[in-house]
């Protein structure tokens, strides 16, 4: 993955195609856990939690919408 620019909400949301490696439209927990374990510093057990919070449908997967929630809640985005 590129090195992704994390400053405003169409930078999350362009970052989030890329973390979307099956292209499905959603992440799921395995595609979004790494990154938030090496962008928040959270463990893997946070990250999984912070999937759940954030998953509006409770789909099990976070959307594009819901990621950039996600990330603006922790970083004031």
């Amino acid at each position: 993955m590129r090195a992704c620019v994390w400053h405003s909400n169409e930078d999350i949301a362009a970052c989030f195609n890329e973390l979307d490696k099956d292209g499905n439209g959603v992440l799921s927990p395995d595609e979004v856990i790494a990154v938030i374990q090496e962008k928040m510093g959270f463990d893997e057990q946070m990250a999984h939690y912070l999937v759940q919070m954030f998953d509006q449908n409770q789909d099990g997967n976070l959307d594009k919408s819901e990621f950039v929630q996600l990330w603006a809640a922790m970083f004031g985005q």
